[in-house]
This record gives C-alpha cells, structure tokens and sequence, in this order.
C-alpha cells in the first residue's frame, strides 16, 4: 500500500512539474547599470530591446517617469521541469531628481499583490484559475563607486526589505579588478550592517538544516552582494566552443566564469537551489507579517497586534471561565453553570464572526482608499498630459501664425 502512495505521490508532484513553477524576479536599478542585459542573459535569450531602454524626459522639467515592464519566459531544464519566469523591469527608476514617487510606485504595486492574495483567500469560492502576481525576489542594482551605498539605496533598501526579498547586485563587474571588487563588496556591507538594512541574507534555522545547506547558504552570504557580468552576444572559440561573453582588445570575456564574477552562482540560486526557499520565506514571511499588520489595522493607523499578548488574554479569560464554572459546579449549581456556559460559547462564536467581518471590512476599506489614492494620481496625471497639450498646440499656432506672417511679408515684397 505504501508504495502505491509514494508513486501516486510521485506522479502527482511530475504533473506539478510538467505544468511549470511560477517565480516573479523584479530589476531595480538606475539606468546604464546594465539591468536589461541581465536580463537576457540570465533567460538565455533576446527578452529586452536594449536599444529602446534608455528613457528621456518629455519635457523641460527633467523628470524621467517610472514604468513597470513585464516580461514572461518559460525556461526547461534537462529533466523537462519548467519555470514560468514572471520578470518585472524597471526603466526610469531614479534617473530624476526627486525620485520618491519611484518608491511609492514600486511599494504599490507589491502591496496591491499582496491585497490580491488576501481577497482571494476571504472568497467563499476561490478562482481555481488565480495567478500569484507577488514578487518573490527583488535583484537591486549598485553600481560600485568606491563609496558604499548612496542615499538612494539605503531608502529603497529600507522601504521594500519588510515587504520583498532583496538581493544587492553589483553591477557591471567587468569594469573593477579582483581588489576593487573586494573593496567594494566590503564598503557596501558594511554599509547594510550599519543601517541595518533588511535584505535576504540566506536566513536558516541552525537546529533545523543539514551541513550540506548550512554550508551552502553560509558560502552566499560570504559572497554578498553578488558581482555580474552581462551580454547580450554570443561568440564562438575554437569553432566548437559557443560562450556568451563580452570582447574587448585585449581579448574575450565570459560572463559564465565563475572566477571573475557570481553570475553563475546568482542564475542557479535564483532558478535552482533557493527557488522555493524565495518563494517559502515570501509567503510564511513576508506576507503573514503584511497580512496580520494589514487585519489588525497596523497600515492604516500604525497600531500593530502583539498575537502573544492577544493570546495570552484570551488564555486567561478561558481560564477565569473554567475556575467560576468549577466553583459553581461544586456549588451542586449544574443548570446554572450550564446556562453560563452556552452563554460563554454563544459570546464567543459571536464575538469570531465580528472580527472576521471588521478584518474583512476593514481589507475592503483599505483596498478602496488605494484604489482612491490611485484613480486621484492618474487624474493628476491625465490633467497634467492635457495642460502640455494644450501649451504645446498654443505653440504650434503661434508658431503658424509667424510663418504665416513671414510668408505673406515675402510675397508684399
């Protein structure tokens, strides 16, 4: 019988494999650090068009609007196992000079994920066809300036490490020598630690892990934060050898050597070894904490629930209970304890169903003030687009009006 289970077991968890594991990665960098290189050569593939990454502002005010940029990929690996690779992109992000609505941008969007996954577990019928948009990694790009961390990567690192697993990246690897990189990786944890910056440093139990993964995660943190190369061309050696790599004239560069930079080790812990741990550490984690801060009101009036103390009250309400119907039931009172008892329970009961429905209220509530919040930005957006518009078409008539003029002074003369 037990070998029927496991293969029954077994089958079913191919099926699961064969139907392919859904994982969300979101670039984060400023532009020129190489972030849509990255990306086609982690998948492989021409995934970005390099050439129209580069954003310029729309007007004279210098500011560079942020855009999410999604991109899917399905990856195979040798044992037919597929990934669905959700990639979010980020051009525009801090490229202005105030760069603040980059990062209420960017916390939206995460949280309206996380909002999503909470209606749908308070549905009486669930969508069997519901897609999980949360973000289960969050790749950080700095480039290395000899300087540790800007002020823009501690803010961001600050803002969305309680809401995201944050991995920092040092881009453009190439460009430093063995001791610069060294340097460099120092300057910048050193610069973590000090601010204490939440970032998914490989977090594991010491009582629950075995040498082997305890060797492993204590081997990534060393190499925090992560150096990578990218390419988007591939050359052939030797008229066998085919390498994705970079040329230069002193020669050629492969961005898979594992000795001039982590790309290699970065690819495999993302879409191999701490696939599921990412996305574990995302949903017991990451978003039990935003769900029990967002039921118990700790995001819109900053009260946060102690569920220890709760408990613990509630412990000692039952037992108050139980010693009152102790007393009364050695009192020979048996209908009357009775009575206090279904009382207790009906109090209960009605008290669970209130805070289901206020938790459940208070979701929707919020759900609709970002809504609000959202609609009230674009319309500030939309008016915004239509005093350009209305500026550039005054433009174009005065500018018609002058040839107008011009022209009719030429034919007079």
């Amino acid at each position: 019988m037990s070998s029927i289970i496991e293969a029954s077991a077994a089958l079913r968890k191919r099926k699961h494999l064969k139907r392919g594991i859904n994982f969300t990665i979101m670039v984060v960098g400023q532009s020129g650090s190489g972030r849509s290189t990255f990306i086609n050569t982690l998948c492989g593939q021409q995934v970005v068009d390099t050439s129209t990454s580069v954003l310029r502002p729309n007007d004279n005010s210098t500011a560079i609007d942020l855009q999410l940029r999604h991109e899917m990929v399905e990856l195979e690996d040798d044992d037919g196992v597929k990934i669905q690779l959700n990639i979010i992109d980020t051009p525009g992000f801090g490229d202005s000079l105030d760069n603040s609505s980059n990062f209420d941008i960017i916390k939206d969007y995460i949280c309206h994920q996380y909002d999503e996954i909470l209606l749908e577990e308070s549905r009486v019928r669930r969508n069997p066809r519901f897609k999980d948009g949360r973000i289960h990694c969050c790749l950080y790009f700095i480039q290395p300036s000899g300087h540790g961390l800007k002020e823009i990567d501690v803010e961001f690192m600050k803002q969305m490490g309680p809401l995201v697993n944050i991995i920092p990246v040092i881009c453009k690897a190439d460009s430093l020598t063995v001791e610069e990189l060294k340097f460099n990786k120092k300057l910048i944890m050193d610069d973590i630690n000090y601010y204490a910056l939440p970032i998914y440093n490989f977090p594991f139990e010491e009582d629950d892990i075995s040498d082997e993964d305890y060797q492993t995660n204590t081997y990534l943190r060393s190499l925090l934060p992560f150096s990578v190369i990218g390419s988007n061309d591939v050359y052939e050696l030797d008229n066998k050898t085919i390498i994705r790599g970079r040329k230069y004239p002193w020669g050629m560069l492969d961005v898979e050597d594992p000795n001039i930079s982590d790309f290699v080790i970065l690819r495999n812990t993302l879409l191999i070894s701490h696939l599921n741990d990412l996305k574990e550490y995302t949903h017991e984690i990451l978003y039990e904490r935003y769900r029990t801060e967002t039921l118990s009101g700790g995001n819109s009036n900053g009260n946060h629930r102690n569920p220890s103390t709760s408990d613990n009250k509630l412990h000692n309400d039952d037992a108050s209970v139980t010693n009152v119907e102790d007393i009364k039931t050695l009192g020979n009172n048996t209908s009357k304890s009775v009575g206090i008892e279904g009382e207790s329970a009906t109090r209960k009961t009605s008290n669970g169903k209130n805070e289901t429905y206020l938790a459940r209220e208070e979701q929707i509530k919020l759900e609709e003030e970002r809504l609000k919040a959202f609609e009230e930005r674009v319309q500030q957006e939309l008016k915004l687009k239509r005093k350009e518009l209305l500026q550039r078409e005054q433009e174009l008539r005065e500018i018609e009006e002058r040839l107008e003029n011009e022209s009719s002074v030429k034919q007079d003369h």
